[in-house]
């Protein structure tokens, strides 16, 4: 978080803080704005990173837990003090409970709910807090509160699939890399002596692997070590916000992965596009908290070009259109919401359309990559352990 004091096109004054990975995002933030910076970004305190408040900070499921149990609370006709307090001392808090003390504290000292939940924008992003304040102001924080925990419990139920569709290959390959590993380190230098005593026929495939198994273990601290310092290098460079977005915008570009993230920045944009309208947000403020999310992935312009569009007079459509930033067939349907009046409505069910798309994507992809990766783990396993046999079999044939 970076506080900020800037000037407006029209002179007008301005104050606050902005997410950012470092100044330079926040500062290139606030110019796609059309705020001009006064004095220095200065990062605000508890900005940097904290083992422990890394280790113990809440999770996303447990404040979409938290927000739920609050609606049904105020439901009850309890007070929003009253209902944190009840949840602050639930034995089920756990994590949260710091996080409701403090938001009593700061209830209690005169604060409304929004502000509260806005000293704290790791716990509570900016949709959230948008879509809390316009509650509050219209006397429906239950229904706000209601509306958010489903879209965070749709959001979750999205980002599972995603992980579930990638963590079958990757334990697949994992496990793979693991026998292959052992093949090299243990079963293959005890035949090794055996082949070279008897100066034995081997094939290419065979003396490829005999040969890499040896050098596997002559070398294997220097082997290790550098592993390691690879890792601690990649670990380095992927803590930069640039290469991050860098390497995000490369694989974006892989066939399969440009489908999927298509229609994943479709869903989302369309879920939480429709969710704040319908809470009342305005169509800017919409956009603006949509770029802080990063929907349309690691290209920050790209948001940031679509809100100043939309705050320049342009239609939403045509500013979606203009930068390709939405696949043809959701500006489409789009535009017809901003003819119809009904861009809420519409935005609701291009959402459930391309999240069902993606939910078919994932299961094909999982259906293909998980056959895939056991037929090529047992063309290696098992030619390997074929080369070995025939090898034995010509040194059987040469003994006899």
């Amino acid at each position: 978080m970076f506080h900020y004091r800037a000037v407006s096109a029209a002179g007008d004054l301005s104050a606050g803080s902005i997410a950012a990975g470092d100044a330079d995002e926040a500062a290139f933030r606030l110019q796609s704005r059309g705020l001009a910076l006064i004095d220095d970004l200065r990062e605000e305190a508890g900005g940097r990173f904290s083992f422990a408040d890394w280790a113990f900070r809440p999770r996303p499921e447990d404040v979409t837990v938290f927000t739920a149990d609050l609606a049904l609370l105020l439901r009850t006709g309890a007070r929003i003090n009253e209902a944190l307090e009840l949840l602050a001392d639930d034995a089920g808090a756990g994590r949260l409970r710091p996080l409701l003390a403090e938001l009593v504290r700061r209830i209690h000292s005169g604060e409304s709910f929004a502000e509260a939940i806005a000293k704290r924008p790791e716990a509570f992003p900016p949709i959230y807090g948008a879509l809390i304040q316009v509650g509050e102001a219209a006397g429906a924080l239950a229904s706000a509160l209601e509306a958010v925990a489903a879209g965070r419990q749709r959001a979750e139920a999205l980002r599972r699939r995603l992980a579930d569709a990638l963590r079958y290959p990757a334990l697949l390959l994992l496990g793979a890399g693991a026998v292959l590993l052992f093949f090299l380190l243990v079963v293959l230098p005890q035949f090794a002596n055996v082949f070279r005593d008897f100066n034995a026929k081997l094939d290419p495939t065979l003396a490829f692997f005999l040969a890499l198994s040896e050098g596997l273990r002559t070398h294997f601290d220097a082997v290790a070590l550098t592993s390691a310092a690879i890792l601690a290098v990649a670990v380095a460079v992927f803590r930069r916000p640039s290469a991050r977005a860098a390497f995000a915008r490369a694989f974006a570009r892989l066939p399969f992965v440009s489908v999927v993230t298509e229609q994943r920045t479709a869903t989302l944009f369309c879920r939480n596009l429709a969710l704040m309208l319908a809470s009342g947000v305005k169509l800017p403020d919409c956009l603006r908290i949509l770029a802080d999310m990063r929907v349309f992935g690691p290209d920050l312009a790209l948001g940031e070009a679509v809100g100043a569009r939309v705050r320049q007079g342009g239609r939403l459509s045509d500013a979606l259109a203009e930068t390709g930033a939405l696949p043809p067939l959701a500006v489409r349907a789009l535009r017809l919401g901003e003819q119809s009046g009904q861009l809420p409505a519409l935005a609701g069910r291009v959402a459930d359309y391309y999240e069902a798309k993606l939910q078919r994507t994932l299961d094909r992809v999982v259906g293909v990559v998980g056959p895939a990766a056991i037929i090529v783990i047992s063309l290696i396993v098992g030619g390997l352990i074929v080369s070995v046999m025939t090898a034995l079999l010509s040194v059987n044939q040469a003994a006899m």
